[in-house]
């Protein structure tokens, strides 16, 4: 799906600076759930903005398997 390759170098998590790339990295070596991607690269750590994009990537590469 586009969500997976557009923006890969723009930030999805604004508050920390977490890069697109690196959360959909993050769920492919393993996060499989928001609080691991949380906890791997601190996206949604701050006011919690990105958590349904980061759930939108977890479900899309949950498809793609």
């Amino acid at each position: 799906p586009e969500i997976l390759t557009r923006d890969l170098d723009r930030n999805l998590c604004v508050c920390n600076e977490v890069l697109r790339i690196d959360v959909i990295q993050a769920i492919v070596d393993g996060a499989d759930t928001l609080e691991k991607v949380r906890l791997k690269t601190y996206a949604s750590d701050g006011n919690g903005c990105c958590k349904r994009q980061v759930q939108r990537l977890l479900d899309c590469l949950k498809e793609e398997q």
